[in-house]
This record gives structure tokens, C-alpha cells and sequence, in this order.
């Protein structure tokens, strides 16, 4: 027998087609949408309608281009329709970002951040309040419906949303969804930091469009977002790109996940910082990092390269593995970039296969420390646009 087609899917998957080419293309003419999504005339009208009545899509009056006759209409999210926010929760420091349905940047936040969960969570609740009450429009309109929120975790999620463990946050085994979503009070879509950090790249930032790339990020740890085919790939259990922990010294210093000779016991904010230290730079960050190599200081420099040649020579296993087309370098790796290329370069080149590397590509995300909280909004978005029709 061949299977039955659900068609309320299929109006959901429509939905969810013209939605996307309503975001990437706001002010769009409505006989543009069936080519920029591949449906017919009639379903698009359908869908507009609907969209339009349950107040997600307004219409505006485009620029006219003296042309006779009725004047076109544009279409576009509703910036009342609703708000998302997203967050990173690291164990320093807790950044939120709220934003339109459409994924444009409203407020943003940074707080405290706390490796005890109870603490971390009243927190995340207190800053998320303060960014909603901030998001009110000008001129004493009401604020939009919070619609969704989505955290970014440094940690092993599994496909359910739970937290296996967390070495940075000395969090293991915890039903972390459920956790926030009595803290908050509100649907929260939670998953590990560097996965919801591709996903904000895939949709915002340097990826759209793009089939297959490898996002690179470095906040307390080191972790890895693998775009396979247009898709997020997560592994059998949802733990797939753990970058960080590939040994790239055996019996080299101490990692957080109990092992030595971790990448990102050499690549992290936290082990650069420390390693730092180590050599007599008491530095507070990345951005001072930076700013030091920049001065040309010599013990800065020298321990970015480092850093740089570690990264390359991991990021050259996964070249030879997965053949991808770009790499994109995130969050705090994006800070120190343009001193650790270089050295990532070199060895690349000395440790990847050359057809492989030959025409990979490698860049710097647009979306700088706000990957991740951007990440919780793709979250948060996904989760929104899945809710069943009727309750949008």
C-alpha cells in the first residue's frame, strides 16, 4: 500500500517555506514568493491569507514605479507578531538577545553567568525579564508575545534535550529542558552551544546557502557544528562534533572532561588566558589578546600561532574525513583570527589532504560573540514554526 500523504504536514512545510522566503526577502511582492519558494499561485495565496489572518505576515504599500494601474503590495513578518529570544549560558558570563519573528536584533544583554545550576537559572530568568521589558516598542505600544526561547549550552545534549555533561559547568546526567522551562516559565529549546551556533550561521549569518561547511567555535571550550548535505548532523546519539577533545597531545595538559592533550586545553579563551598567565601576560580576554598581538607583543603572538597550529592540525582530520567545502571560525575564535590563520593555514596544508584542501574555504563569521544567542534564536524560531497551525 503507499503510505497516505498528511497533508496538514504539508501545509506546515508550505508555511514554513514562504516564511523563510518572506525573512530572507522582507518587502517581497507576493508574485514573487511562488518562484522564490516553488509553490503554485493558488497555494501561496492560501498561505499568505492564512498568514496574514492569524497576524504573522502584514502587508505595506510598495514604491510605486510609475507603473499604471493598482499599486503593488509588499509583504513581510510582522514585527508585532511576536518576539524570540536567545541565550549562551557559559559558567562566567550569561549573553541574551531578543529579536522579531523575523530573526532582527531587538535588544541584547550580558550578564553574570554561574557554574551552580540553580543560581545560573534564576539568573538566565532575571535577564531574559529585563531584555522582554527592554524590547517594548517606541510610542507605548504593547510587546509582542514572547513566542519562543532557545539556550545555547556548553555540553553533551542528547537528541532528547537532555545534558549528558557538561566539563565547564561541572554539570552531568540533567534534565536541563524541563529545568528551564519551570525556571522561565515559557517553551525552551535548549542544545548544545556550537550546534545552535551553525544553525545561526546556516540561517543568518555566512552559511546560507551552503550545503556542507564546519563551524568552529571557542567560548570555555572548543566544539564543532557539522553541516552534512544541508543538514545539521548530530551522530547516533547527538553528540557528533566534539571537536575539542580530539587528543592533539598525548599526556598534554589537563582537560575538564578528565582526559590530557585536548585541543581545547590549547585553543579555548580559558587555556589561551591561562597559558598566558603562564608565560607573565595577566590578560582579562580575548579582546585584550588581541589587542596585545596587535602591539606586537612577542609572548602574544607566539602563543596565538600555537594556538593556530593546534587548530589546524585537528581541523585537518575532519578535512580529510568529511571533505567540506567551508570552515567558518565563531564566537571567541573569531576575536583572535587574524592571528592564528596563519599558523591554521600551515597546518592545513601540511597535514590535509591537498585535493581536499584546495578549494575549501575558510572564513570568519559575520555574527562575531552573538553566534551562539543568535543559535538559541534559531532554536527558539524552529520550535515556533513547528507548533501546530491553530495555535499560531
Amino acid at each position: 500500500m503507499l503510505p497516505r500523504v498528511n497533508s496538514a504536514a504539508i501545509r506546515r512545510l508550505n508555511m514554513v517555506r514562504v516564511f523563510h522566503a518572506l525573512r530572507e526577502n522582507p518587502r517581497c511582492a507576493q508574485r514573487d514568493l511562488s518562484r522564490l519558494t516553488g509553490l503554485d499561485k493558488a497555494t501561496t495565496s492560501a498561505i499568505v491569507a492564512q498568514m496574514i489572518e492569524e497576524g504573522l505576515v502584514e502587508r505595506t504599500e510598495a514604491p510605486r514605479a510609475r507603473r499604471i494601474g493598482r499599486p503593488e503590495t509588499a509583504l513581510g513578518i510582522a514585527p508585532s507578531a511576536g518576539l524570540l529570544v536567545g541565550a549562551r549560558l557559559e559558567p562566567g558570563t550569561i549573553r541574551i538577545v531578543s529579536t522579531t519573528l523575523a530573526g532582527t536584533v531587538v535588544e541584547q544583554s550580558q550578564i553574570p553567568g554561574s557554574t551552580d545550576l540553580a543560581t545560573a537559572l534564576r539568573h538566565l530568568h532575571e535577564g531574559i525579564d529585563a531584555v522582554v521589558a527592554a524590547s517594548r516598542p517606541e510610542g507605548g505600544a504593547a510587546t509582542p508575545p514572547l513566542c519562543g526561547i532557545g539556550v545555547g549550552i556548553p555540553a553533551l545534549m542528547d537528541r532528547e534535550g537532555r545534558l549528558v555533561l557538561a566539563p565547564n559547568l561541572g554539570w552531568r546526567d540533567t534534565p536541563i529542558r524541563p529545568l528551564l522551562e519551570e525556571a522561565l516559565g515559557a517553551p525552551v529549546h535548549v542544545d548544545n552551544d556550537t550546534k545552535a551556533a551553525a544553525m545561526a550561521e546556516r540561517l543568518f549569518g555566512a552559511c546560507r546557502g551552503v550545503e556542507d561547511f564546519v563551524y568552529l567555535t571557542g567560548h570555555s571550550g572548543v566544539g564543532g557544528g557539522l553541516f552534512f548535505g544541508g543538514r545539521l548532523y548530530r551522530g547516533a546519539q547527538g553528540f557528533a562534533g566534539e571537536i575539542g577533545h580530539l587528543t592533539i597531545v598525548p599526556g598534554g595538559r589537563a582537560c575538564g572532561c578528565g582526559k590530557r592533550g585536548c585541543l581545547e586545553t590549547y585553543v579555548s579563551e580559558t587555556s589561551i588566558l591561562a597559558q598566558a598567565a603562564e608565560r607573565g601576560r595577566a590578560l582579562p580576554d580575548l579582546w585584550a589578546a588581541a589587542a596585545a598581538a596587535r602591539d606586537g607583543d612577542p609572548v602574544v603572538r607566539t602563543l596565538l600561532e600555537e594556538a593556530g597550529s593546534h587548530l589546524g592540525f585537528a581541523l585537518s582530520h575532519l578535512v580529510n574525513l568529511a571533505n567540506p567545502g567551508l570552515v567558518v571560525l565563531g564566537g571567541n575564535l573569531a576575536i583572535v583570527a587574524e592571528f592564528i590563520l596563519p599558523a591554521l593555514n600551515a597546518a592545513l596544508g601540511e597535514h590535509a589532504l591537498e585535493p581536499l584542501r584546495r578549494d575549501l574555504r575558510l572564513l570568519v563569521s559575520p555574527l562575531g560573540p552573538d553566534a551562539v544567542p543568535m543559535g538559541g534564536i534559531a532554536l527558539a524560531m524552529d520550535g515556533f514554526l513547528s507548533v501546530p497551525s491553530p495555535i499560531l
